[in-house]
């Protein structure tokens, strides 16, 4: 597939595709902002903090296992994309508004809500707001598989020349370490991969392209930054999905009151 141009995009936010979500009027939806840093995090333990003895101490640092390929598979159901198939936007509205009920009922609840239901509204918010914005998507997916082309070659070549398992010394070790140096690696289109070291003791990815971030992975779990034309259309998802919100909690109050 072919990489449409990107150069003259330009994005502010990342979009998790997990569960942690944001409250508005005590009524969850899914999306959070992240942004990552372009420079790594030091600490003050610096090499002149170790003795002479800790330096050439022995220790069973095992460099190897940061160059395995700990990349999940992309959620494209929460992913958008050029060329996903959508529902009309009828359909598309009528979907929206049902969740919103949906919401608006968990929130009337007399007790806290099921954390099953709570999984499922906050996966079919995600899942209805990629259908919606992706008509002006970029290629995400050719994207993608473009990047995996370059990772996977970059952490073979990181694989070959890292230290075998086994001892070694403190000050090799630190050594290795890229104290805050930013690798970046080419892709066959315009754009960049931005490799950083995570917490899972592998390396996280943030694609560049046209100076801005369109996928990024957060401990091997894949997410996206929006354009300016899909932060549009987010604005007015949210502002369809929440003044749905509203009209269903009138109608559920107003029929709460004919009861009594």
């Amino acid at each position: 597939m072919k990489i449409t141009n990107f150069s003259q995009m330009q994005s502010t936010s990342i979009n998790t595709t997990s569960n942690d979500t944001k409250k508005k009027d005590s009524q969850i939806h899914l999306t959070e902002t992240y942004i990552p840093t372009t420079k790594s995090v030091q600490t003050d333990n610096s090499i002149r903090n170790y003795t002479p003895h800790e330096i050439g101490k022995q220790t069973n640092v095992k460099t190897a296992s940061m160059y395995s390929n700990n990349l999940a598979t992309p959620d494209w159901d929460v992913l958008p994309t050029k060329g996903k198939q959508v529902p009309s936007q009828e359909d598309l509205i009528e979907q929206i508004k049902a969740l919103a009920m949906r919401t608006a009922k968990a929130a009337n609840a007399p007790t806290h809500r099921n954390s099953n239901e709570s999984y499922a509204i906050d996966r079919q918010f995600a899942i209805l707001l990629a259908q919606y914005i992706s008509p002006v998507s970029p290629d995400r997916q050719a994207l993608h598989q473009q990047a995996m082309k370059a990772i996977k070659q970059f952490e073979a070549e990181e694989k070959e020349n890292s230290t075998p398992l086994g001892e070694i010394s403190l000050v090799t070790y630190l050594n290795k370490m890229d104290w805050g140096i930013e690798k970046t690696i080419a892709m066959s289109t315009d754009g960049i991969i931005k490799p950083k070291q995570n917490s899972l003791g592998g390396y996280d990815y943030e694609v560049v392209v046209g100076g801005q971030t369109l996928l990024t992975s957060i401990n091997g779990e894949w997410h996206y930054g929006l354009t300016p034309a899909e932060q549009h259309k987010k604005d007015e998802f949210h502002k369809i999905y929440w003044s749905f919100v509203d009209q269903a909690k009138n109608e559920l109050k107003n029929l709460s009151n004919k009861q009594e």
